[in-house]
């Protein structure tokens, strides 16, 4: 008997929850080529979909990225309206997850929401806005995304969704420092994805309690374990996108600890998954990580030739928020040591990348640098004239 569309998506979400993305992908390669044959295009789009969630985890995100290109085009082909929004937030996944391109993130997922809330499909809806709400700049935004989807969970009986926006709700919380109500929204997250038998929620769960533990001295140590506990599901998962951020919240944990060689640990864990990865987005985010590394350390010749690697990656893989970013960086540095020419050739450099992106707040933020360069310059002649030596150039 052929697969029906809708057992084979229960199947996927049950298999993602356990982690057995390797499973997903071997039944979901048989089901694409039964449904092509037999052209049964719902069930295709859904093995597609499938699969480039399953490499998503994996880490294998040029393939996942083909995959959910495929599903899409399927998708609009049929006129799936409800395949077409699984693919966009798919998409849009893949493109935050995996390539840090949050514009790209939005655009797919602001179109996910108009077209679940004309379908009247309250499900893909919350979805969409969850995804929103994750890569919201502001964690007020997060905040709003995360109430109305939890009332929508609520109303569909949808456990693991609620799960979800509850995270969402409780990450808001610590970006705002509010660390007690991180902690208690935490814990409802926590038991709704057990209750839901969702290994990789409960892992990512477990790793932000560990970060609200972390933020005191006396639950410190167990705030570390937790994180180590976390990131020890995400790699028995493979888990690939959830082993690098917590490597990451494990670096700035420790940053934020002043333990600058253990937090060096694990920047050069995730600069090793990285290149074992063969992923240049994610050897981007690191380089630029071990550029602020080194500056915090006060070696600035060191993370400027960190901050270059990064930049010039960025532009590689065609990234302009990140190359721009790094630029900015770079800049930062030169004018710390009082290389002022230099500090606003970068500037330079950077606002007109994010003129080009329509970015018109960092935009103004690199130019009251720029402003604030020149007034550095001017001040440092001033000082030569007096007799005083500066540190720099």
């Amino acid at each position: 008997m052929p697969t029906k569309t809708d057992s084979l998506r229960y199947d996927i979400k049950e298999l993602m929850k356990s982690g057995a993305f390797n499973e997903i992908v071997d039944r979901c390669h048989v089901e694409l080529t039964l449904a092509r044959r037999e052209k049964r295009g719902s069930v295709e789009v859904t093995a597609l979909l499938g699969l480039a969630e399953a490499q998503t985890s994996l880490g294998h995100f040029g393939f996942a990225r083909d995959y959910v290109g495929q599903s899409l085009d399927r998708a609009r082909e049929i006129r799936s309206v409800s395949q077409t929004v699984d693919a966009l937030i798919l998409r849009a996944r893949i493109a935050r997850e995996g390539f840090f391109q949050t514009t790209e993130a939005f655009e797919d997922y602001r179109s996910a929401v108009d077209l679940a809330f004309e379908a009247g499909d309250m499900r893909r809806y919350a979805q969409s806005l969850l995804g929103l709400g994750e890569i919201a700049a502001n964690p007020s935004d997060s905040n709003k995304h995360a109430w109305r989807v939890i009332d929508i969970a609520r109303e569909i009986s949808d456990g693991q969704l609620e799960a979800r926006a509850i995270l969402l709700l409780s990450n808001a919380f610590i970006r705002q420092k509010e660390f007690k109500k991180a902690s208690d929204g935490l814990l409802v997250a926590l038991r709704k994805a057990q209750a839901n038998s969702d290994r990789l929620l409960e892992g990512v769960i477990i790793g932000q309690q560990g970060l609200v533990l972390a933020q005191e001295s006396e639950t410190f140590q167990r705030g570390i374990e937790q994180q180590l506990t976390a990131l020890e599901v995400a790699r028995g998962l493979e888990a690939i996108f959830h082993e690098f951020m917590r490597l990451y919240s494990l670096a700035m944990t420790m940053l934020a600890a002043d333990d600058f060689d253990e937090a060096r640990k694990y920047f050069d864990q995730m600069l090793a998954l990285s290149q074992d990865l063969g992923h240049k987005p994610y050897e981007m985010y690191t380089l630029g990580m071990l550029g602020q590394w080194h500056e915090l350390r006060g070696q600035p010749d060191i993370a400027i030739a960190y901050f270059g690697r990064a930049a010039d990656t960025a532009r590689d893989v065609g990234n302009p928020a990140y190359e721009a970013r790094y630029l900015y960086a770079l800049g930062t540095v030169y004018q710390s040591q009082w290389d002022f020419e230099e500090a606003r050739r970068q500037y330079v450099l950077a606002r007109s990348i994010y003129r080009s992106l329509d970015d018109g707040r960092n935009a103004t933020r690199v130019s009251a640098s720029l402003f604030y360069s020149y007034l550095l310059a001017f001040a440092s002649r001033i000082m030569k004239l007096m007799g005083f030596q500066s540190k720099g150039k």
